[in-house]
């Protein structure tokens, strides 16, 4: 049986069908994730690896060459790109999109445990984070102590690390949670060395006693009359007097504590980064979303919740300094309301063209009915509504409604000159123009298919859009075929004569267009008439276009989007130390905030190892990024291009900046690029390529059309070297090691052990 035939024997079960459809589609429509742009970052992963008193030189030499040259024989790799600075080693494998996330995290994980034997022994285990858009935080809350507060922001950080972390981790749709801005509390041992000489103890010698003291290691199990248990030594300290007291060395003479050789107090360690939350030092606190979570859901559920979390933490400030979420709602009520305005649009483009009031209420009914068939069958896709997808929807409006028009137009035309039975007609018209309507759509439907496999970045942005362009014009097929002939059947009637006014009125749009057939027929005769000529206007036509236009409009991967987000970024010269780097970083907050229509800013310098979406110990403490939110285009007269040009000028008068690059959030959706033209100078020798960097950036300097240029590494980072004589340490009965050992303690400090403090300080 005919599918159509069916629908007009079974107008009910049509209903149902439509009904469903509806319900689904709608479920779909107002319950999938929406977020703004669709994740095209590739499968990345990347390794972090701290050595404690490391320098960059070191730590690129002894972790990030070996794991970079270990990486590089993954399958599947794209490229590998590393940040080695003092103390930590940031590597990062850029993978193929053909390869899966997870298959890319164990061959990352298989390479470190194969070269582990080879990095150093005094590292950190190397930590492995898999990189995709859920890195990037939905909301960032700066939390400071309110005026009068007894806590600091040593404290603050404390409960951000725990208390609060661990209340929004059970959160909706919180997925983790980094917690940065220096102030991280540690226990200083300060050793004495004037009494270490006078007990004739080494520094070593205390390292290893507070190693051996403050221990718990598990025993065994044994088997006893009540059963058997398990055994542990337990030898941890429980506060700072326990520290205090710990016997360093036992004599006859006399008992050695740690407090008779050092000064031991609760501090913090010494700051390798910054955080200002709208030009406040603050800790600050990202939220992110679980893997295909929805982003809006998440965000306001932090929203909602900070009242309660002041209420919790009455000594509290949380300020929001970054916020995804305006920009979401913007772009997705925006082009929900381009939606809705083209399906109007088209509904009355249709009225005036067929001059048939019931004709426009059939395709009123079609259109929507289409979008909603593709819409449900895009929930079980994992996909989510953003502008990739909503754009989509938004093309396809004029061709879904093309079937329908033609449908409608063939009843009504058969409907005229019919004498028989109203259904016999309506089958008749839709059988005549059934294949027709079916190749057509489907011509357009295996058109796209190829580009749903075109692998890349094109595949990653494209799919969604093809996909959801294909099934919304499926949907309309069977639309066509299937809801339109009981419909025409209803609602279409052969008397014409009774029309309203609206009818009438665009009755004369339709005779307009008659004309407008009668003058196009005229000039198509012409054309058959002298084909030569005509081909060759058509082909100067088109050189002059391609000769004319081409160069004016140029060509780039996406078109620049005011976002209202802006991204700043400085360096210092490698010798500025963290209190320059604030003054500088206050003076450039300060040309920003000037700005009344700046909304927040989150600011943040240098990087915290293992804080993944802070960096994850990839920027040095002179480097920073200040994110700047803006208000939105209609609620500002300059652009937000015209705002970076004041700001670069303003900025670039600072004495001692090294670089500085302004841009907007959401100029590319690839978080791998860093700019939109990068150029790569490789070679095996630092110092050659640091000076040919330099003359390049010498060329281009002044260049039209270039901005923020600037260098991803320099080399003039200062350096004290100690070179010991092998035989004056022999005769002082030390070794190199030893020597380098005591320097790492005397000069940045050793860790060697934990301390668990119950309650709050």
């Amino acid at each position: 049986m005919k599918p159509h035939r069916f629908a007009l024997d079974n107008p009910w079960a049509v209903l149902v069908g439509a009904l469903l459809i509806t319900v689904l589609g709608s479920r779909a429509f107002f319950l999938m994730p929406t977020e703004y742009f669709p994740d095209t970052n590739p499968p990345q992963v990347a390794v972090v690896t701290v050595e404690p008193g490391a320098t960059a030189v070191d730590v690129a030499r002894r972790i990030t060459e070996i794991v970079e040259k270990e990486l590089a024989s993954i399958n599947g790799l794209k490229k590998v790109s590393s940040t080695s600075r003092d103390e930590a080693s940031a590597v990062n494998a850029e993978f193929l999109y053909e390869k899966p996330i997870g298959e890319a995290v164990v061959d990352v994980q298989n390479a470190i445990s194969r070269i582990r034997a080879e990095l150093p022994r005094d590292i950190l285990e190397p930590r492995i984070y898999r990189i995709t858009d859920a890195t990037r935080p939905i909301v960032t809350l700066a939390l400071t102590p309110r005026p009068g507060s007894p806590l600091d922001l040593a404290q603050v950080r404390l409960l951000a690390e725990n208390d609060i972390k661990d209340h929004l981790l059970n959160l909706p749709g919180v997925a983790d949670v980094d917690v940065f801005g220096a102030n991280q509390l540690q226990i200083n041992v300060r050793l004495d060395r004037d009494r270490l000489r006078a007990y004739a103890l080494t520094p070593d010698a205390v390292v290893s006693a507070i190693k051996n003291q403050n221990i718990t290691a598990p025993a065994g199990l044994i088997q006893g009359p009540r059963g058997e248990a398990l055994v542990k030594a337990v030898g941890e300290f429980r506060d700072l007097r326990d520290l205090e007291e710990m016997v360093v060395q036992q004599t006859n003479n006399a008992t050695i504590r740690l407090k008779d050789v050092a000064a031991i107090e609760l501090g913090v360690r010494d700051p390798r980064s910054i955080y200002h939350g709208n030009g406040r030092p603050a800790i600050a606190v990202n939220v992110l979303r679980a893997e295909g979570g929805n982003v809006i859901s998440a965000i306001r559920s932090v929203k909602q919740d900070l009242p309660r979390m002041a209420a919790l933490w009455p000594d509290l400030e949380f300020d929001l300094t970054n916020d995804q979420q305006p920009l979401i709602d913007r772009n997705t009520s925006g082009m929900r309301g381009s939606l809705y305005a083209a399906i109007g649009l088209t509904v009355v483009i249709i009225f005036l063209f067929l001059a048939d009031l019931r004709a426009s209420l059939i395709a009123m009914v079609s259109i929507p009915l289409s979008f909603l068939f593709g819409l449900a069958a895009l929930g079980y896709t994992g996909y989510t509504l953003n502008v990739v997808t909503l754009s989509g929807l938004i093309i396809a409006t004029g061709m879904v409604v093309d079937a329908t028009v033609v449908v409608v137009e063939n009843i009504d035309r058969h409907q005229r000159g019919c004498a028989g039975a109203a259904k016999g007609c309506v089958e008749e018209a839709v059988s005549e123009i059934l294949t027709s309507i079916t190749a057509g759509l489907l011509t357009t439907v295996v058109m796209l298919i190829p580009i749903m496999f075109a692998g890349g970045y094109v595949e990653k942005v494209l799919r969604q859009f093809t996909v959801t362009l294909c099934l919304a014009l499926v949907g309309s097929l069977l639309v066509a075929v299937l809801v339109v002939p009981p419909l025409a059947l209803r609602l279409l009637k052969p008397d014409q004569e009774k029309r309203n006014v609206l009818e009438r009125a665009a009755a004369r749009v339709s005779r307009l267009n008659d004309r407008l057939a009668e003058t196009y027929v005229r000039l198509l005769q012409i054309g058959l008439r002298h084909r030569a000529l005509t081909m060759i206007v058509v082909l100067l036509i088109f050189l002059a276009t391609v000769r004319l236009v081409t160069p004016i409009m140029g060509r780039e991967l996406m078109p620049p989007m005011d976002t209202g987000i802006m991204n700043v970024t400085f360096e210092l010269p490698p010798n500025a130390g963290i209190a320059r780097m604030e003054q500088t970083l206050t003076e450039v907050e300060a040309i920003i905030r000037s700005e009344p229509i700046v909304l927040m800013i989150s600011s943040m310098v240098g990087s915290e190892p293992g804080e993944i979406s802070f960096g994850a110990g990839g920027q040095t403490a002179q480097q920073a990024l200040l994110v700047v939110n803006l208000t939105t285009r209609d609620q500002r007269r300059r652009s937000i291009w015209d705002i970076a040009d004041d700001w670069r000028r303003a900025i670039s008068a600072i004495p001692e900046l090294r670089s500085l690059q302004i841009h907007e959030y959401g100029a590319s959706p690839m978080s791998t690029s860093k700019a939109p033209i990068d150029l790569l100078v490789s070679g095996r020798d630092p110092r050659v390529l640091s000076s040919l960097s330099g003359k390049l950036l010498e060329r281009l300097d002044g260049q039209p059309g270039l901005l923020d240029l600037t260098r991803s590494w320099w080399l003039d980072k200062p350096e004290v070297m100690v070179r010991p004589d092998p035989r004056m340490a022999r005769l002082y009965g030390t070794s190199p090691g030893t020597i380098a050992s005591e320097l790492q303690l005397a000069v940045g400090g050793q860790p060697v052990s934990g301390l668990r403090l119950t309650g709050f300080l």
